[in-house]
């Protein structure tokens, strides 16, 4: 891990679904992206914001894989919601992602989630959510740009 210098006021930033999972699953290409982001996290670098959505979401795509160990899923997300801000994407999030004409409705839903939260920062790897423009100030980026925009 690079040394990184925070002369700002801290960010907060909204960890899409693949985020997690790229933390939560090694063998996936963004692992060692994610695990900067939540290096960061934990270092207070930055605030961080998921949605129980994410975690749900993430619970299924980590029990897919074989021999992963989902108590160390359990164990992980016990120590993310305790370390973050967590919540649930409600009715009027719901909404906008469904009144929303981009396909996507649980990107629109998330992304509304994160609008709500007063994040600055969303960061995914999804391609579709990359290439989207969102309400400003708040940004959409990979990992490894976030990361990479922390050590400039």
């Amino acid at each position: 891990m690079h040394s990184m210098k925070n002369t700002f006021p801290v960010i907060k930033a909204f960890l899409d679904t693949n985020v997690l999972v790229d933390f939560l699953i090694d063998s996936r290409p963004g692992h060692l992206a994610a695990l900067e982001v939540f290096h960061l996290a934990y270092s207070h670098y930055i605030e961080v914001a998921v949605s129980t959505q994410s975690i749900l979401d993430a619970s299924y795509i980590c029990g897919r894989v074989p021999g992963y160990s989902m108590d160390f899923f359990r164990k992980s997300m016990l120590y993310l919601l305790n370390q973050t801000n967590s919540g649930y994407i409600d009715t009027f999030d719901l909404k906008t992602g469904l009144e929303d004409p981009f396909a996507a409705i649980e990107d629109n839903a998330q992304l509304a989630f994160a609008y709500h939260q007063c994040c600055d920062i969303v960061i995914t790897n999804d391609k579709e959510m990359l290439s989207r423009k969102v309400p400003g100030p708040m940004q959409v980026m990979s990992p490894e740009v976030f990361v990479n925009n922390c050590r400039a």
